[in-house]
């Protein structure tokens, strides 16, 4: 379902660039986005979060091209900001899971290594 709604927002996105208002357009796509990374943050597969993160580099490539007013450039950052932030706290939480496991490996790792010198110490006597 995210990977349906991302690719229309993506098409969506590139049928817009032939308007003449396409620096508009590029916000809103930006504005789209910002509002799907926030609301539907859980509902993300891995493979939704590769997508959001090449469709948010793409937008902001595209934005890169369109001269803006103060105002929209103010809301340009904000929605960058909002969009950024989910971003970090997806990568925060993939290395909070990876530490973890990690420690539970070495945990697994060190009891092993103790039985295993136990039982060689068994065996020796």
């Amino acid at each position: 379902m995210i990977k349906l709604t991302l690719l229309v927002a993506f098409t969506s996105l590139l049928l817009l660039t032939g308007c003449s208002n396409k620096n508009i357009d590029t916000i809103n796509d930006l504005e789209a986005m910002t509002e799907d990374l926030t609301t539907k943050y859980g509902d993300y597969t891995q493979e939704d979060w590769d997508i959001a993160e090449n469709q948010f580099g793409l937008i902001c490539e595209e934005l890169e091209q369109y001269e803006f007013t103060d105002e929209q450039l103010k809301h340009i950052g904000e929605l960058k900001g909002k969009c950024t932030a989910v971003f970090a706290r997806k990568k925060a939480s993939d290395f909070k899971n990876s530490f973890h496991k990690l420690g539970k490996e070495v945990e697994g790792f060190i009891e092993g290594f103790s039985e295993g010198i136990e039982n060689s110490r068994v065996s020796q006597d």
